[in-house]
């Protein structure tokens, strides 16, 4: 239904029309959905938006795969540490001055754009552990669609555990995260907490109905779109058929990101815990029975890692023969009996016995 959009909305509508390239029509469906009504009537033209992006998106990666195996050229920069941290920005807006002040990396910074033609890598240290960072070229309106050699440089945005965006301006960084977007690279919230299984048994099943906000007839009509006949769906949060179809878009990669407007106002230390927590991860350090603890070489895990993890991560033996373990840190006294499932929290000291 669009009979309340705006003369935006069907501006974009013409112009989505009128476009030859994938990458206009992808652009121009985007402007669809950013000004079609937003209500319950419209739910339906919002949820064919939604399924039109993600159906041209899976063709144009498509076509990004068929394209490198061809050219045989694309950059890629191998994973080293505990985990790796792409630093993206528009041209001049501090990514080598940040690389070079966490890393000491021998990069130029310069007055003037497109200083960095090349990544640059270099590791932060924190705390024991080290996080390697990748300084991308400046990414620019275009670049999802190939400008400045876009496209690969957004390809080390995906590579990445988690993404830096360095800005001047808001809308420097609007350019920069709706670029990541058209790339199908989403910063900034959380996948929809919802999951979708496929079942062995006939038919959908759905829990959690309570969040539904369409019919259960709706949302099968929209599974049996996308090839799925039978499901599981758990709903934990309000669904909506964009949400739904978003979930369905396999071509869609969430990144934590951290968001540093230049100059850059945060002190270092500050900034070394802001980025290291990028990761969800936790730094955990051991002690021998009677010894200190070991500050040099914390063990780096998931957040959520229970007690009965960490003697499988140091010695498959151990893990047989470990009787208790204590911890220092997150427990009501120091030195303190833990069980299995105790959930370890970063900088704990743990000693198994």
């Amino acid at each position: 239904m669009t009979t309340n959009a705006g003369p935006e909305y069907f501006k974009a509508k013409e112009k989505y029309e009128q476009a030859k390239t994938a990458h206009e029509k992808l652009l121009y469906l985007q402007e669809m959905h950013k000004f079609a009504p937003k209500h319950k009537a419209s739910e339906k033209l919002l949820a064919e938006l939604t399924w039109k992006i993600a159906q041209l998106r899976k063709e144009m990666e498509k076509e990004r795969e068929q394209s490198k195996k061809s050219t045989g050229h694309s950059i890629n920069i191998k994973k080293d540490g505990d985990g790796q941290i792409a630093i993206l920005g528009y041209p001049n807006t501090g990514k080598s001055y940040l690389l070079k002040m966490l890393t000491n990396a021998e990069v130029e910074v310069a007055p003037y754009p497109f200083t960095t033609t090349q990544p640059e890598v270099g590791a932060m240290e924190y705390k024991g552990a080290k996080v390697q960072l990748v300084e991308v070229p400046a990414i620019v309106e275009g670049s999802s669609e190939g400008k400045s050699n876009g496209t690969q440089l957004l390809g080390l945005a995906r590579n990445a555990d988690a993404l830096i965006i360095t800005y001047t301006s808001d809308e420097e960084k609007s350019i920069v995260i709706n670029e990541l977007k058209k790339s199908g690279i989403i910063v900034g919230r959380e996948k929809p907490r919802i999951t979708i299984k496929q079942a062995e048994s006939k038919g959908i099943t759905i829990g959690g109905k309570q969040h539904l906000k369409m019919s259960e007839k709706e949302l099968e009509d929209a599974l049996k779109g996308f090839g799925i006949h039978k499901a599981s769906i758990l709903l934990e949060e309000e669904t909506t058929m964009e949400k739904i179809l978003e979930v369905l878009d396999t071509n869609l990669d969430y990144k934590n990101c951290l968001f540093l407007k230049c100059p850059f106002t945060v002190k270092e230390p500050e900034l070394r815990t802001q980025i290291f927590g990028l990761l969800n991860k936790i730094l955990v350090y051991t002690k021998k029975p009677g010894g200190k603890p070991d500050f040099d070489s914390p063990m780096v895990m998931k957040k959520g890692t229970l007690v009965e993890d960490v003697p499988q991560h140091l010695h498959k033996d151990m893990a047989k023969n470990m009787k208790y373990a204590r911890i220092w840190g997150s427990t009501k006294f120091e030195g303190q009996r833990v069980s299995k499932d105790y959930e370890l929290k970063d900088g704990d000291i743990i000693e198994i016995s």
